[in-house]
């Protein structure tokens, strides 16, 4: 038996990510007005900037939340493909900035994006397509299997290739839950693991400075002064949070001595300044967004629709487990923002584009429980 027709988008997406926009808002003022005076003279800046994504986003997840679903599926090798393009000039070209020792942001009209942030949306696009279409035929090589794992791979190692390794893990994984989900074989699955496992390997020993982040992630204490520093200080700021935290703007950690306050590591800073209270409400909706968003996949009659909401879900889950497990030292150092709280407008306008997609999904026709 078929439910009616939703007429309203599920309320504990939209709740928990505008709770997650207003924390992140707050947080990235809270921790980058130092580093913001010293560098900028205006203690404003990061919040400005900041701010000025979130509209952006605001109005392209309302724009999301209307755009109709055959509209989706049309799009779904277009967009593709400008990415993908997108993420091999990145690659090939030389006159790319290069920021903070990397080359990941594109600039256009002053501004920058990084392509691999649309590939958080692109990517589960495409694969929530490509299996739709070849449901009948999912356990087949070379039908779905072949080309749902090109698809996955290409992105990955292109953005790899980019030293963005996080982004290329977490495109990686996204890819792999979809097919899990989907009904892959387990062999085949299996041996996409091995190739993951692989490839991630020789990623990390071809550049020495993910090997020391490996080595500094098993024992930080042993060079705390450099390698182990963010992990260290990460640490440090977590426990002198406490219970209830040493008060909101108060905290001591943003004075330069733990890196990347304002971005991959803004959850040590909420964690020291709220403390543990704080940090498990924060977690708290992003269980709620997950929790919604997968129940959305797994009760929305159409295929395509239901896997592009479990892609889009397992995106954004996938990037928050990778950063709070970084910041609490559960997993080695690497640049992963936190989904709507961690600095950075690309990232916040593609997430706030996935929950509009989750919106708009969780208003067509549902199975009853």
């Amino acid at each position: 038996m078929r439910g009616k027709n939703k007429t309203h988008p599920d309320w504990g997406i939209l709740i928990a990510s505008l709770g997650l926009l207003a924390v992140g808002l707050i947080m990235v003022f809270s921790s980058s007005v130092y580093v913001a005076t010293y560098k900028f003279d205006d203690a404003f800046y990061y919040l400005r900037t900041q701010g000025i994504a979130a509209a952006l986003g605001l109005v392209c997840m309302f724009l999301a939340y209307h755009v109709r679903v055959r509209y989706l599926q049309w799009l779904a090798w277009p967009f593709s493909l400008i990415v993908l393009a997108l993420l091999i000039f990145m690659v090939v070209s030389t006159n790319i900035p290069t920021i903070g020792g990397v080359r990941r942001f594109l600039r256009v009209f002053g501004y920058g994006f990084q392509p691999s942030e649309l590939c958080k949306l692109a990517m589960p696009l495409f694969m929530a397509k490509l299996l739709s279409d070849n449901l009948s035929r999912i356990r087949e090589f070379k039908k779905a299997f072949a080309p749902a794992l090109v698809a996955v791979c290409l992105p990955s190692v292109l953005i790899v290739a980019q030293s963005d390794f996080s982004s290329g893990v977490v495109i990686a994984c996204t890819g792999f839950i979809m097919m899990f989900c989907v009904g892959i074989r387990g062999l085949y699955l299996l041996g996409t693991v091995s190739l993951g496992v692989g490839l991630g390997a020789c990623a990390i020993i071809m550049e020495p400075y993910r090997l020391l982040r490996l080595s500094s992630w098993l024992d930080p204490w042993s060079d705390p002064g450099n390698a182990g520093l963010q992990m260290v200080q990460s640490l440090l700021a977590l426990g002198n949070g406490g219970l209830t935290g040493v008060g909101l703007g108060a905290g001591g950690s943003k004075w330069y001595y733990l890196p990347e306050q304002h971005n991959d590591f803004i959850f040590s800073v909420l964690g020291e300044e709220l403390g543990f209270i704080g940090a498990i409400l924060v977690i708290f909706l992003f269980v709620l967004l997950f929790w919604r968003g997968l129940t959305v996949a797994a009760h929305t009659e159409d295929c395509f629709t239901s896997l592009l909401a479990l892609g889009l879900t397992a995106s954004l889950g996938v990037q928050t487990i990778i950063n709070l497990g970084v910041v609490t030292g559960l997993l080695p150092v690497t640049g992963v923002t936190l989904p709507f709280i961690s600095y950075g407008g690309s990232s916040l306008i593609v997430s706030l584009i996935a929950v509009g997609l989750l919106l708009n999904i969780s208003r067509l026709p549902r199975e009853t429980l």
